[in-house]
């Protein structure tokens, strides 16, 4: 509620429009999922799934106040030093149904540029991923363990919490997209990048395998689509020193994290993104894409 009072007194004061005018290093928003207004109750209260009604009414906000480009001209301006003040893009992680059923009719409207960051064994298998399933909990659920011992892996985990596959109880929109819909989209102007094969956690995993989830993945995901994606996104957001040198290593322009500030000015493959929460309201969103996001109490 603090933060909620915060964030609008900085509106109102004009403090967050000055601060969007004097920011000079742009910014790229991850979204994951956008669904259905009647669909509020979807997913495990992660903040995955966004309304259509929310999705739109920021997206048209953005366009009214940034320039929303492409991130192959984000990556592109950065590398030639280009001023990014003013400057927006947006991206996806996941490759969710719901993204192109809901998310990438606003976008053409408005004609604003996205890259879906797309699992690469998802489309295919059309397997619910671990955290939407129904037996998954948020509260209370042991992420650390599930992310380091069990490798973020969806059979592991499933089995660990004695669930079943459970694809079946989760609807349509916050599956994966399978690959028809997501070559059509690219072939309409739909960034696609590549998320890794299986959305492991990539610093647990040995150099066989993490090279297997960045090319192998990269390879399967231009032979269905017939674009070769040139950017990278890293599973959870979690990356390391060996991690990122295996995406440059791949040859990846350039990688995503989810940290907001930007982990290394300089560096192409860590690069800053400020993840957008379902519900978010409209004071923080817009305090968020300005580069104010206050710290949250432990």
């Amino acid at each position: 509620m603090l933060a909620s009072l915060c964030y609008r007194a900085l509106r109102t004061s004009g403090l967050l429009a000055l601060a969007r005018r004097l920011r000079s290093d742009g910014v790229i928003l991850c979204y994951h999922n956008v669904v259905g207004d009647r669909d509020v109750s979807l997913g495990n209260g992660l903040g995955l799934h966004m309304r259509r009604t929310d999705f739109e009414r920021q997206v048209r906000w953005l366009a009214g106040r940034y320039e929303l480009v492409s991130l192959d001209d984000f990556v592109a301006r950065r590398a030639r030093g280009t001023s990014l003040r003013g400057v927006a893009a947006l991206t996806f992680d996941d490759g969710y149904a719901g993204v192109f059923d809901w998310a990438w009719p606003i976008l053409q409207t408005v004609r604003a540029p996205a890259t879906v960051f797309v699992v690469a064994h998802a489309p295919a298998a059309r397997e619910a991923f671990w955290w939407d399933h129904p037996c998954i909990g948020a509260a209370g659920a042991p992420r650390d363990e599930w992310l380091t011992t069990l490798r973020g892996d969806r059979a592991a985990i499933l089995t660990a919490v004695g669930c079943g596959d459970g694809t079946e109880q989760v609807p349509p929109a916050i599956r994966p997209a399978d690959w028809s819909t997501i070559a059509a989209a690219a072939r309409l102007g739909m960034g696609i990048g590549v998320h890794s094969a299986t959305h492991r956690a990539l610093p647990t995993l040995s150099d066989l395998e993490l090279r297997a989830e960045l090319v192998q993945s990269r390879d399967i995901i231009a032979r269905h689509v017939g674009v070769t994606p040139q950017f990278f996104a890293y599973p959870y957001g979690r990356w390391d020193d060996r991690v990122r040198a295996a995406v440059r290593g791949a040859g990846y322009r350039a990688a995503f994290t989810l940290d907001h500030r930007s982990t290394r000015a300089t560096d192409a493959w860590a690069l800053g993104r400020v993840n957008i929460p379902s519900g978010i309201a409209d004071a923080a969103f817009q305090a968020w894409t300005a580069g104010l996001q206050l710290k949250r109490s432990a």
